[in-house]
């Protein structure tokens, strides 16, 4: 089966924008491919996320990067340093049922976002 390593993102004129964004989460890594103007994010060691300004494709819209905490004081600190409320809910179309916490941080033109989550008891 075939093995998912990579996506990317299509960012039109907002490339700089979303560099400055997935920085705050992910480490960039420079020289990963010969494209220029590619931008490269190392999201874990098997999976990377490139950037590209991709005029002749359409715009990437609403992807989500989730980022999985142990604690949910963890995640406080994370809703603190970015100035997010945490929401939650309790998931109930689960064998286990289990209370989903989470916050949201929107990047720019609606290319993509992070959600940083925590599961806790109900």
């Amino acid at each position: 089966m075939a093995e998912n390593k990579s996506s990317y993102l299509v960012c039109r004129n907002n490339i700089n924008d979303v560099k400055k964004f997935l920085k705050k989460f992910f480490k960039e890594v420079k020289g990963k491919y010969n494209h220029p103007g590619w931008i490269t994010f190392k999201i874990n060691p098997k999976f990377i996320v490139n950037l590209m300004e991709g005029n002749d494709q359409i715009m990437t819209q609403n992807m989500t990067f989730e980022i999985c905490c142990k604690s949910l004081k963890e995640l406080e600190k994370f809703a603190k340093k970015f100035n997010c409320k945490i929401d939650s809910f309790v998931a109930t179309e689960t064998v286990y049922k289990y209370r989903y916490y989470y916050i949201e941080i929107f990047g720019p033109a609606n290319i993509c976002k992070i959600e940083i989550n925590y599961t806790g008891k109900p």
